[in-house]
């Protein structure tokens, strides 16, 4: 949360079909497997094979669809993704001063998703306005002004589309095109046209708009939070196919992204209002369960979009209430996204390893890992 400091070439979607061999370990967007239009001949005959079966195009994850108060899975029944946060190669400003590590984002997904069993991830972006302090950043610029950056991010998106039935949220987190407040600015529509454009044929991906809208406690800003959200909806709405929807979350519009009570009254208009879901960052007792979470549930699709154990002067968050949350949130057909699967970004899922960037660090459940890793091995 804020408050703590802190084109993918049409190829890709040939690339996330089965075989999935065909996603390439490099920088560069991947090189699809296109079937041969050749006749394929039997070793030792001439004879053709006109027998072979058809090659399987479809995606391993379908698209998600939002119907009433809930989102659905393509066979129709409520979405039920949990999982956590996963930083990308900037590594919550850890890593952002060495070169990138796609490799260990990569590793953290596999062991986030293959032994924790998450079936949702929430990526979060994060891009800074300057080098930083001497000796300085080695990469910080977003994905409009590094080339390198973007392709990182496409291959890490494109790792969690090779894991059937995982979706993933890719959620601007630090953007310096955020204005004062948090918000979405013109600027921040650029970005993410050009993110929806790369990701306009991948069902697995869902977007998150920015991170917390921050303040505003009294909500004398709602309407222009609002406003500033619609319009970024309408931008990935110009870029997507007809019939290619994508999930698009906006956050809370008060006390860093906590409340959805303006929604409501004012559901998202832009692209009709299709396809929206509507994202809060839960970390409080169990006497603000109702108004965060229970309460819009009733109206609209609600993603706990963080939650986690936490203390401090901020914010308190028991372990204890964690789970309850997650009680209620399976209830209710809530997903929910603990935060974050770090060793250095509290509340971390993972044993700390402060002041490092942890690549190639055991990754051993914290207490709070151990209360989420041993949530996500029971059914839903």
């Amino acid at each position: 949360m804020s408050r703590r400091g802190l084109a993918l070439a049409p190829a890709l979607a040939l690339a996330l079909v089965a075989p999935l061999s065909a996603v390439a370990a490099c920088h560069d967007a991947p090189v699809p497997v296109v079937p041969s239009t050749e006749m394929t001949v039997r070793p030792g005959t001439t004879t053709p094979v006109t027998d072979l079966p058809p090659v399987d195009t479809r995606p391993l994850t379908g698209w998600l669809k939002v119907q009433g108060p809930r989102i659905m899975t393509p066979d129709g029944k409520p979405f039920h993704g949990r999982g956590a946060n996963l930083q990308d190669t900037r590594g919550c400003d850890a890593c952002s001063w060495e070169p990138p590590h796609v490799d260990e984002v990569l590793r953290r997904i596999d062991t986030l998703v293959d032994d924790w069993h998450a079936t949702f991830v929430r990526l979060l972006l994060e891009s800074y306005p300057d080098r930083g302090p001497t000796p300085g950043r080695v990469h910080y610029k977003n994905v409009l002004e590094d080339d390198d950056y973007f392709h990182d991010v496409m291959r890490i998106i494109g790792h969690v589309g090779k894991k059937r039935g995982v979706y993933v949220l890719v959620s601007l987190w630090h953007d310096p095109t955020f204005g004062p407040l948090g918000w979405p600015t013109e600027r921040t529509r650029t970005v993410w046209k050009k993110l929806a454009r790369a990701l306009r044929d991948m069902p697995f991906v869902m977007f998150g708009l920015v991170n917390e809208p921050e303040k505003n406690e009294g909500g004398l800003l709602d309407g222009e939070v609002w406003t500033a959200m619609n319009e970024t909806v309408a931008a990935i709405r110009s870029v997507e196919e007809a019939g290619k929807n994508h999930i698009v979350t906006v956050q809370g519009t008060r006390e860093w992204g906590r409340v959805l009570d303006y929604y409501l009254a004012h559901p998202i208009t832009a692209g009709g209002g299709a396809n929206i879901a509507y994202e809060t960052h839960v970390y409080n007792r169990p006497d603000r369960f109702d108004e965060l979470v229970t309460r819009p549930s009733r109206k609209l699709p609600v993603i706990i979009g963080e939650m986690g154990v936490i203390n401090d002067k901020n914010a308190t968050m028991l372990a204890e209430d964690c789970e309850g949350l997650m009680d209620l949130a399976e209830k209710l057909d809530v997903p929910w996204l603990a935060y974050t699967f770090h060793t250095n970004c509290p509340p971390n899922l993972l044993v700390e390893h402060a002041g490092t960037c942890g690549v190639g660090a055991p990754l051993q459940p914290s207490p709070w890992g151990r209360l989420v890793r041993e949530r996500l091995a029971r059914p839903w």
